[in-house]
């Protein structure tokens, strides 16, 4: 049977798929086990709707490839996870092939809830070291979170239970999450909205209520958790359409933040920090149960300057102008440079590559100069615009509290 579909419907699966898996392989190289899982994991739902929407597509068999190798990928981060090669063992004989079906018993539900609360919260090897600048972000942070975890009795009021980071994309949220959870020596538990939701009616606030419930646990032996909630707009953002369940999900998770300041839990070590991309799409309501509200800003000049130094820290080079690479840089977020070292290590290695000495083992490409990382920065333009960083601002001036 030939192959027909609707060609947007057909790019938009696609595109979904390769975004979750771009995300996943980034998360994996940093070390962020269950994001790349939780974004594996989507990667795999995406692919597989796919195959099942256009089971005539010429690429079924390439997409079915690499299904199998995400989720041995899941399997193999799952074990690492939770330390324990058996479970890891475990997870790798769930893969089979997609189109299989099972019996309509239990199976679904254990399945599920092992997707969303099976991975368990780790400890990062992310630290401030590996936050380049932000020091008034790190201020608020530490004055948050990590005074209050190391001398309780100091704060006979409490302490926030709930920061919200919001910036532009790529400025460092996630990496600031991971890294004071370092420092507190806690737990670290990044979700998103793929490890929540359900398409089974009443399962997403079930697993929401379960989350929490297993994450005080922890803390009540007194180890600090830190659940990190990432993309948190595609949770519990407000949509003209909702659904009931997506209705329920929020409300949920209103009443276990609330519940955080309960008397029988608000002495917990236990802390929720939100990132977004989109924080005029939170609802209010949401957003008022968050005390501290923290802009993650671009980077300035002397910022840039360091970046610059920081991701060419392992790369040969010669004597390099950070200065001048930051002030021809600016607009630029921390992701993006990483783009440009990248692309100026790229086109060095490529350079031993096109004159043959690459086949020698020992043979090391020439070492980087201020020039090359010039060229990189007029070949990649900012992703982030004056305009799109004034809302920033703006909302910013309007919601910041710390």
């Amino acid at each position: 049977m030939a192959y027909y579909g609707d060609p947007e419907s057909y790019k938009s699966l696609e595109n979904l798929a390769l975004d979750y898996a771009v995300k996943a392989v980034e998360a994996d190289k940093r070390g962020l086990r269950s994001l790349a899982i939780s974004n594996y994991q989507k990667a795999v739902e995406y692919l597989i709707k796919f195959i099942e929407l256009y089971p005539d597509s010429p690429l079924k068999q390439a997409y079915l490839k690499k299904v199998r190798e995400y989720r041995y990928r899941i399997a193999y981060l799952r074990g690492m996870v939770s330390g324990d090669a058996g479970e890891a063992r475990i997870y790798a004989s769930d893969v089979d092939d997609v189109g299989s079906s099972n019996d309509g018993s239990d199976t679904h539900t254990s399945t599920s809830r092992r997707s969303v609360l099976g991975v368990s919260p780790y400890k990062s090897m992310i630290t401030w070291e590996d936050v380049v600048g932000l020091d008034e972000v790190k201020k608020a942070l530490r004055q948050a979170i990590v005074y209050p975890t190391k001398r309780p009795d100091l704060f006979p009021l409490g302490w926030p239970r709930g920061i919200l980071l919001y910036g532009p994309p790529g400025c460092g949220k996630t990496t600031l999450a991971a890294a004071i959870s370092n420092e507190i020596e806690g737990y670290f538990y990044p979700i998103d909205a793929s490890m929540i939701m359900s398409k089974w009616l009443g399962e997403g606030e079930k697993n929401v209520a379960a989350l929490f419930r297993d994450l005080r646990e922890i803390a009540r032996s007194r180890t600090p958790v830190i659940l990190f909630i990432d993309e948190v707009d595609s949770i519990l953002g407000i949509r003209v359409q909702e659904v009931g369940g997506e209705v329920r999900i929020r409300n949920q998770f209103l009443k276990e933040m609330d519940g955080l300041q309960d008397k029988d839990n608000y002495k917990l070590p236990l802390f929720v920090i939100a990132s977004t991309n989109k924080p005029w799409a939170l609802d209010w309501g949401f957003i008022r149960r968050f005390q501290r509200r923290i802009f993650v800003p671009m980077p300035d000049m002397e910022t840039r300057a360091a970046l610059f130094e920081y991701y060419l820290r392992d790369v040969r080079k010669d004597s390099i102008d950070y200065n001048y690479l930051a002030r021809i840089s600016n607009g630029y977020t921390p992701s993006d440079i990483r783009d440009i070292c990248q692309l100026a290590v790229l086109e060095a290695v490529s350079e031993l590559f096109e004159s043959g000495k690459a086949i020698n083992p020992d043979s090391k490409p020439r070492p980087l100069n201020t020039k090359d990382i010039e060229e990189a920065i007029h070949r990649i333009k900012p992703s982030i615009t004056p305009e799109i960083e004034a809302v920033y601002v703006k909302w910013a001036d309007k919601f910041r509290a710390f």
